[in-house]
């Protein structure tokens, strides 16, 4: 499979690296600046003495290859129309109309290529009245609700700590890709996937939409303890905060209480069933934190895990990327880069015996791969890209 992927920032970006690291070419199509600007950007780093940027998105960008191609120039969208002629997928995520406006739609393209599916990640969709906005992440997780159920029990809304919506989005968009791809292997027909961050975070609300339009019930922040019970939360330890599911069920908040010793609290009515501990939330948690906050992380989660009793340390970046369980899953690895040398990145999630995701290789520079693609997938020569060069073509 072959993608023309025009993705920048993060949606489609980790859209394409999702089916990069299941081996599909992916083409990584940007202008020379754009190519500039995202080498630019990068976490600091001291290498034999010298500081250097390491461009921190390397691992959305993993495993494709890269070409400059100048889209703004006639000469460029040419060359553009003859790869989709190529290639089975194109993504993007440019405000709506962008790509009309530079004649490669969807509706040109379909016509260079009948085939062809054609992917694009917008913030509101490409209909509805909001769809001809700019948005970004933050602007999807205020309107879908997301916010308003985010952060400490009256206290304001809050933002996901990340950019949360991008990365439902890319893989939601995928999904699609891949949807789409086995649709075209039956009928050979394409199609466009219109996918929204707003509807990513929308079917990610859990069941609190329903919670409105079937109950009427309008859910709001209940800062570290859960929605739908009262026992599961984030409580404190004396080096930091563990994450407890002290009553997934009756048998579960019958272990815990013998564990700390309140075996009162299991026949006790007030506290026996989910319906009387969901009205005892505050008393509940207070209950826990009392036990919790006299150990450590790890002396809770070795108490209680063995036991049954669902239990995590909140590790930091750093105890992240040390946990066994993120080293046993290789989610972190290291590969060489033949500019920025040793670098660990993040692994892929994509675990299949058969068809298994890989980190084949870190992000191209830009126009890595230009004769690559330009001369052994097109047929040009190394004259033609002197000269298209010269030209701001590529």
């Amino acid at each position: 499979m072959t993608v023309l992927d025009l993705g920048q920032v993060i949606a489609m970006p980790f859209c394409t690296m999702l089916l990069a690291d299941l081996g599909a070419r992916v083409i990584k199509v940007e202008s020379r600046e754009r190519g500039r600007e995202r080498v630019s950007l990068g976490v600091k780093r001291v290498r034999d003495g010298v500081e250097e940027r390491v461009p921190v998105a390397q691992y959305r960008d993993r495993n494709k290859l890269g070409v400059t191609l100048e889209l703004k120039s006639a000469r460029g969208v040419d060359l553009f129309r003859e790869l989709v002629k190529r290639a089975d997928v194109v993504t993007e995520n440019f405000s709506v109309g962008t790509m009309d406006r530079l004649g490669l739609g969807y509706d040109e393209l379909k016509r260079v290529n009948p085939a062809i599916i054609y992917a694009s990640v917008t913030a509101f969709g490409q209909h509805g009245p909001y769809a001809p906005q700019r948005g970004y992440d933050m602007l999807a997780q205020a309107i879908s609700g997301y916010m308003s159920i985010t952060g400490e029990r009256g206290g304001p809304p809050m933002r996901s700590g990340q950019s949360i919506s991008d990365y439902y989005a890319g893989m939601l968009c995928a999904f699609s890709i891949v949807s789409a791809l086995h649709y075209r292997h039956r009928t050979g027909r394409g199609q466009r996937v219109d996918m929204a961050l707003l509807d990513s975070l929308i079917v990610a609300l859990d069941n609190l939409g329903e919670r409105y339009t079937v109950g009427g019930e309008i859910l709001t922040r209940a800062g570290n303890v859960s929605f739908a019970g009262s026992a599961t939360g984030i409580y404190p330890a004396t080096d930091g905060h563990v994450a407890v599911a002290a009553a997934a069920s009756n048998a579960v908040w019958a272990r815990f209480c013998a564990i700390i010793g309140r075996d009162d609290l299991i026949t006790d009515p007030g506290f026996a069933t989910a319906a009387a501990r969901r009205d005892r939330r505050d008393e509940i948690a207070a209950i826990i934190a009392g036990w919790t906050g006299r150990r450590t992380k790890a002396e809770i989660v070795k108490v209680l895990t063995p036991a049954g009793v669902p239990a995590a340390p909140v590790n930091n970046v750093a105890e992240m990327v040390a946990d066994p369980q993120v080293q046993a899953r290789e989610m972190f690895v290291e590969l060489e880069h033949p500019v920025y040398g040793p670098v660990k990145t993040t692994g892929t999630p994509l675990k299949m015996p058969e068809t298994p995701g890989r980190v084949r290789w870190l992000a191209p520079m830009p126009g890595e791969h230009n004769e690559d693609v330009f001369v052994g997938m097109l047929g040009y020569t190394r004259e033609d890209l002197a000269r298209w060069r010269e030209e701001g073509v590529i």
